[in-house]
């Protein structure tokens, strides 16, 4: 039922898609991205130059030269994209959202990437691709096919077949599977053992090769097939890079120098992403969380958060009370809270919404211990509760607007005594578009004993939140008073609070709160107060476009830091610009190390002096240098000297919904971009190789990356990085907790030598299932970007 539902959702969709460009009988299709050489001639034998926009109808060859490349968009949703060197006929296709005509493709030669539409999906008889030696028919919705003449082949095509003076055609199936069938002279329906043609079922990363009449059969993926899917110009390799692609597994040039000034082409971005692919749609990764994932707060002394799985909570008994859990491995914590002892005093359970049940509660007289690190009595109550995390995990940083979240459960404050109070408001205003939140909070105390109680008010402003999640105290954004002394005139009256939004589309909103107040002379008035709170608010967009990315500490701002060396950031897709070729030259990011403030990154007189992309993904990366940028945030603008030092930066293509990784088997990636290693110093040095190795059964990532810079060879080893709900890895030099053993520990290693070298690896997964990958490297300062492919797709 629910495939059934998403087909008609899909059919809606194209149909309303085919109503906005007029006439939906007008064309079969058209350009959403053209560079280089690409011409048009349409079936009367008029020659035309395709720009974007240009329409195409069956009957119309397509031509791209040695340095063109485009992408159709065709009126059942299919995508084609076309490499350099490419004939392409369509000799028919469908011309409006409801025919029932089907598709045939002829390529000529050349390399074609398909992913289909609607024909395919509910008629895949009537989507045939073809070549002078092959048939291939759709059993799935992607693949790369390549022909060529005896003369013309690529080497890596050639090598795999037995002599070269024969056409070949070779398919590889990146999703589903397709049906790959040789063309010979026998008669129809004629058995194969007498002559006749013969089939091989593909798989997801299966590739067959036809030559001449023979029979299909399969073969190694030619280097061929992923160095043509990312290096569209045709440029060729600079001597870094040329290397054997079986000993550096970098099946494409990844130190490609600035495209030259006859490749760039100066039109308007299209959709702020520079290349004018539409928007990867993962939005069915947002039916469930695939791990269940739970954010757990509590609060004694101060509020902390955590996350677990379901199995990795520990409970009371039979009961829903929170005794404790493990951290879920992608935080890289290894914390592991106990709540011992005590009586429950009060426990809640709220259903917030379909899939969201929020749990809170607090415990007297118990004890809280980490990881068997402490353990003696705690003064006061243990609150406590847990919800389903936020999902997707990204989706904070990318909506726009606002809204309010008000009350809706609480446990009844407490004081280091275990006098219970009320909690009178509490209300949070989210403003999505400048990613901050607003915090009030007012508590009352009665009087219990020596203590006379009071009233205390809380209020946190210009809270930034990333990732869900949000925290801030009297050090930084919120003031506590208590009705005659405000925080800030001193550490006599102090307060935190740490809080996360939960559930799929961000529903609600759990948060720990902490106040402490010393301000009266008297020590039997002295008041430690905790609580935790639940709030609630509309649902959010969960399939909000986003363009996940890193970029590198040019300026050292993090070279302290105990973490990442790098920057991580999510953005809107309007907030990375770039030309037409890819090149970014505007980007948003955190700001220095502030933690969750953000701000403009601009080229300013500096240089996009490295760029490249996947052309199927829209995955960019690249390097600024030779110049000054500048980033704006906070109200001000500040230089970033590019003169001796780069910029490097990675980012996703635009994607709508998040990233689902196989649940189970392994997964090998292959270097398919990178940029040239750089130092503080303004040196320039090699890609030498990098690896990523993804364990899907385990969830964990595996990285090396091998580069050298002024006479200095760096090596940087990180096995086993956990995988942060499906999209993000990272490896540390340092302990990300400390007195915690390091879950996730980077190893570098130098020749001649480099003791003591601390740096981190950063890196994401997108597309649908996890196909590309991004990695941001800083080994002793040492710093660069290098994309990955998932061979098979």
């Amino acid at each position: 039922m629910k495939t059934l539902k998403i087909s008609r959702l899909r059919y809606a969709i194209a149909l309303a898609l085919a109503a906005t460009v007029g006439d939906a009988a007008a064309a079969s299709g058209s350009f959403t991205f053209v560079t280089g050489e690409v011409s048009v001639t349409k079936a009367n034998g008029q020659r035309v130059t395709a720009q974007r926009g240009t329409e195409v109808d069956p009957g119309d060859s397509i031509t791209t030269g040695a340095s063109g490349m485009a992408q159709l968009t065709m009126i059942d949703q299919a995508r084609l994209s076309l490499r350099p060197n490419t004939q392409f006929r369509i000799e028919g296709y469908q011309r409006s959202a409801d025919s029932s005509e089907g598709a045939v493709l002829s390529l000529v030669r050349g390399t074609l990437r398909a992913f289909t539409g609607l024909i395919a999906s509910s008629n895949r008889d009537k989507f045939v691709m073809k070549t002078r030696v092959a048939t291939v028919g759709i059993r799935g919705s992607g693949n790369i096919l390549y022909a060529c003449r005896a003369d013309e082949c690529d080497k890596s095509v050639t090598g795999l077949g037995q002599g070269n003076d024969q056409d070949f055609t070779v398919n590889h199936t990146i999703e589903g599977s397709h049906a790959v069938t040789n063309v010979v002279d026998a008669a129809a329906g004629l058995p194969p053992q007498q002559g006749g043609a013969q089939t091989l079922i593909t798989g997801p990363g299966q590739t067959v090769m036809i030559q001449g009449a023979q029979a299909p059969r399969y073969v190694p993926t030619p280097t061929f097939i992923s160095d043509t899917a990312t290096n569209p110009t045709g440029a060729a390799k600079t001597a870094a890079t040329a290397s054997d692609a079986a000993a550096t597994r970098d099946f494409a040039p990844g130190d490609n120098q600035q495209l030259s000034a006859s490749q760039q082409a100066s039109s308007t971005p299209v959709g702020n992403n520079g290349l004018g692919f539409v928007t990867i749609d993962a939005s069915n990764n947002l039916l469930s969380d695939p791990i269940g994932l739970n954010d757990v707060i509590i609060s004694t002394g101060g509020p902390f958060l955590g996350q677990a799985v379901p199995a990795s909570i520990r409970l009371e008994g039979n009961t829903a009370a929170l005794r404790g859990y493990t951290a879920y491995s992608g935080t890289q914590s290894n914390l592991s809270p106990d709540i011992a002892g005590g009586t429950l005093r009060e426990m809640h359970t709220v259903n917030v919404a379909t899939g969201l049940t929020v749990i809170l509660g607090r415990w007297e007289g118990a004890s809280l211990s980490f990881s068997g690190i402490g353990g003696g009595p705690t003064a006061g109550n243990i609150h406590w509760a847990y919800a389903s995390s936020g999902y997707p995990t990204y989706l904070s940083d990318v909506l726009t607007g606002t809204a309010t979240y008000t009350l809706a459960q609480a446990t009844a404050p407490t004081n280091q005594n275990n006098t219970t109070g009320t909690v009178g408001t509490a209300t949070m205003n989210v403003n999505f578009t400048n990613r901050t939140l607003g915090v009030t909070i007012s508590v009352s105390m009665p009087a219990a004993g020596a203590n006379a109680g009071g009233t205390w008010g809380a209020t946190a402003s210009d809270v930034p939140f990333s990732l869900n999640t949000f925290f801030a105290t009297t050090a930084d954004r919120l003031r506590v008073s208590n009705g005659s002394t405000q925080s800030g005139s001193g550490q006599l009256l102090s307060g935190a609070i740490e809080g996360s939004f939960v559930g799929a589309n961000l529903q609600g909103a759990i948060i720990g709160y902490g106040i402490a107040d010393f301000t009266a002379s008297n020590p039997a008035n002295h008041n430690q107060i905790n609580g935790v709170l639940l709030l609630t608010g509309p649902a959010q967009n969960g399939a909000a476009t986003y363009r996940e990315g890193r970029v590198s500490d040019p300026s050292g701002y993090l070279a302290n830091s105990g973490f990442s060396r790098n920057f991580s950031t999510t953005n809107r897709p309007e907030e990375v610009i770039a030309g037409a070729n890819g090149a970014v030259t505007q980007f948003t990011a955190p700001l220095f190390a502030g933690v969750g403030s953000r701000a403009t990154y601009a080229l300013g007189t500096a240089q996009v002096v490295q760029s490249g992309f996947d052309a199927e993904t829209g995955l960019v990366w690249g390097r600024w240098g030779n110049g000054v940028a500048t980033v704006t945030g906070n109200g001000q603008t500040q230089p970033i000297n590019l003169q001796s030092a780069s910029l490097h930066y990675i980012f996703a293509g635009p994607q709508q919904g998040p990233v689902t990784l196989p649940l189970t088997g392994t997964g090998v990636y292959d270097v398919i971009g990178n940029t040239s290693p750089t130092d503080s110093a303004g040196h320039v040095g090699t890609f030498g190789s990098a690896t990523l190795d993804a364990n899907f059964t385990n969830r964990t990532a595996s990285a090396t990356v091998n580069v050298t810079v002024n006479g200095q060879n760096w090596i940087g080893t990180a096995p086993n990085m956990p995988i942060y709900r499906d999209q993000y890895f990272s490896a540390t030099t340092g302990s990300t907790v400390p007195g915690i053993p390091n879950l996730s520990p980077l190893g570098i290693a130098c020749t001649p030598s480099c003791v003591g070298a601390t740096g981190s690896f950063d890196g994401f997964f997108t597309g649908r299932s996890g196909q590309r990958a991004g990695l941001m490297y800083n080994m002793g300062g040492v710093q660069g970007g290098v994309a990955f492919g998932r061979r098979g797709g």
